[in-house]
């Protein structure tokens, strides 16, 4: 399995628009606006990994909040816009969010047929058949890293060498965790795995979802081929 590196959503597009049934990303897709709701596929992500992983998922800011420009600004608006604040965890990955909320809704909005949002830990719980992982990445590290490559060599015998390539080749400051993860989404995209599954399984009633209706709040994930899932 090869690995590259894209600065941004527009390059990652650009190289794989003509030729990507499927891309996975870690970043969510479809926001509220203002209500600190949990959206439904987070809620469902987490009743997935529930009691080790759950904490992994954490609620994206409101749409208005991850386009601040500073902590303070966005933790404002967030405060304004909801009965809740904003957690510093959160804040980290709101400039990822803006970006992609920006360049499906109104750059490329054709894209969204392609790019859908993906979390490393529930694509882990079902490539481990329905079984979360035991280890924290952050409480654990050296035990979580070999507990996923384990579950990624039981997809595919060759991943630890895409794995080291991956890590050496980047001129990156790059995590070792971060380039798991990556692999974990890219194996769930790839035909090593069954049809594509989307959480929640079933929308609640009542809820109405991004509220310009234009992005899904859906987490895929997929069964390996193998499992009669």
């Amino acid at each position: 399995m090869d690995a590259d590196h894209y600065g941004s959503i527009e390059g990652l597009w650009e190289a794989y628009e003509e030729k990507a049934e499927s891309i996975l990303i870690d970043v969510p897709i479809g926001l509220r606006e203002d209500s600190n709701k949990p959206r439904p596929c987070d809620t469902a992500a987490r009743k997935k990994l529930s009691p080790r992983r759950h904490n992994s998922v954490f609620p994206p800011p409101v749409r208005a909040a991850v386009h601040e420009n500073s902590y303070e600004q966005a933790k404002a608006t967030q405060e304004e816009r909801t009965d809740g604040s904003l957690g510093v965890q959160s804040w980290g990955i709101a400039k990822q969010i803006a970006e992609l909320d920006t360049f499906l809704r109104k750059t490329r909005p054709e894209a969204k047929e392609v790019i859908c949002e993906a979390h490393p830990e529930v694509c882990f719980w079902a490539l481990n058949g329905k079984q979360a992982m035991n280890y924290s990445k952050t409480g654990q590290p050296a035990a979580a890293f070999w507990e996923r490559i384990t579950v990624l060599e039981g997809i595919d015998s060759n991943i630890l060498e895409g794995l080291r390539n991956a890590s050496t080749d980047f001129n990156l400051k790059i995590r070792n965790d971060d380039v798991v993860d990556a692999f974990a989404l890219a194996v769930t995209a790839s035909p090593m795995t069954g049809s594509s599954r989307r959480l929640p399984d079933e929308w609640p009633d009542g809820d109405e979802g991004d509220p310009t209706g234009e992005l899904p709040m859906k987490i895929r994930y997929a069964f390996p081929k193998n499992d009669p899932q």
